[in-house]
């Protein structure tokens, strides 16, 4: 009567085990990192979202445009905090919980870079760098904000794990806009009402001569499937 396994019959199944195992480790490592990246992307853009209705909410106006943070940072803002009455820097300084402020290009560079080759887009093609006034949340994640004066339109960066790896427009870094209504796009939208911005087709092609254009559709790409990071 036969009693356990033979030497080879272990090394086999052991064999078969290692081979199964390398085949789906990579696959299954992969896919948890990016429903990590999709759920602080959902945490980051539920801040967004929450502070725009807040400024709006606070400056009774039922149009984000028109609130104190849709115009230029002042003169001396953000080398000097307390002169940053409006703008992107008092937007994000005083309606995101953070622990960081001006901590971007303009400031230390602790939360967000503007080395070109620092960020990359999909495909590994390095993209410039932020430029943009930067805080560092509570969550952990860089949310960057910056105006346009022609078309009073305000655009959002957020890396949504600060400086970590891997700093990839698309994977962890995404673009959006904000909308007069107060609603939130893609970027590319020039925030317009009901313009989507870039579309999700085109998630990991945009141009490489900004973060934001790099990481557009990617956010389009990522709703559409339901929040799902698939590509």
């Amino acid at each position: 009567m036969k009693k356990g396994f033979t030497l080879a019959e272990v090394l086999i199944t052991l064999g078969i085990v290692g081979v199964v195992a390398v085949l789906t480790i990579p696959s299954v490592m992969k896919n948890y990192t990016n429903r990590m990246y999709v759920s602080q992307l959902q945490k980051s853009y539920s801040q967004v979202a929450e502070a725009v209705q807040a400024i709006m909410n606070d400056e009774h106006s039922d149009n984000f445009k028109e609130t104190t943070a849709s115009k230029v940072n002042p003169s001396g803002c953000p080398a000097t905090l307390s002169k940053c009455t409006e703008g992107p820097a008092y937007f994000l300084n005083n309606y995101f919980k953070t622990v960081k402020t001006n901590c971007g290009s303009e400031g230390d560079s602790s939360c967000a870079k503007n080395a070109s080759n620092f960020y990359r887009r999909l495909d590994n093609q390095s993209t410039v760098g932020l430029g943009y006034y930067c805080v560092q949340t509570v969550t952990g994640s860089a949310v960057c904000a910056s105006y346009n004066a022609n078309n009073k339109c305000t655009s959002v960066v957020i890396d949504v794990n600060g400086l970590a790896q891997p700093n990839v427009a698309g994977r962890d870094v995404f673009a959006m806009d904000i909308h007069e209504n107060g609603s939130i796009s893609d970027y590319g939208s020039g925030c317009s009402n009901n313009n989507i911005g870039v579309a999700a087709a085109n998630c990991g092609s945009g141009a490489t001569n900004s973060l934001s254009n790099a990481a557009g559709g990617c956010l389009n790409n990522v709703m559409e499937a339901g929040w799902k990071m698939e590509y």
